[in-house]
């Protein structure tokens, strides 16, 4: 999985007291897109997000880091997880904390916008399988409510 971790560091600065949630979200997204096209090398878009879950604020004065990395392919979509972290520069002591995390969901896309297949994922080690394999039953578990869904509008 050489190429399917990414890591994004920003200083929360611009801020009056907390980073903004809606900052945060731009940031994840991003840092899933650069996972997601460079493990596809193509164009791709956000197909879906998994509940994002906001742990603890990022305070002014903070170094934010957002960490993506790909956790399952489909034939057509592709898994990455996204974390960010926080740690104060003016107080060591606080020290790294997580802040928000979330599961992305990208599709590969051709030059017509048409979906693409994934390339397969590369699982290196016993963390990386686990991964995978929890990626894998929420891929099903979220195909299986999007099939209900349709089923119901039917």
């Amino acid at each position: 999985m050489s190429f399917s971790n990414v890591h994004v560091e920003e200083m929360a600065s611009r801020l009056v007291h907390n980073l903004a949630q809606g900052v945060t979200m731009k940031l994840m997204d991003e840092v899933a897109g650069i996972v997601a096209a460079r493990h596809c090398n193509t164009n791709i878009v956000t197909a879906s997000v998994d509940a994002i879950n906001f742990h603890r604020k990022i305070k002014k004065g903070c170094v934010v880091t957002v960490t993506g990395r790909l956790t399952f392919v489909s034939n057509k979509s592709m898994e990455i997880e996204v974390l960010v972290e926080a740690a104060s520069l003016v107080d060591e002591e606080k020290g790294r904390y997580r802040a928000v995390s979330a599961f992305f969901t990208f599709i590969s896309l051709d030059k017509d916008n048409k979906p693409l297949p994934v390339p397969p994922l590369k699982i290196e080690g016993e963390d990386e399988q686990t991964r995978s394999e929890e990626g894998k039953a929420r891929y099903l578990q979220n195909k299986a409510k999007r099939l209900a869904d349709k089923e119901r509008r039917q």
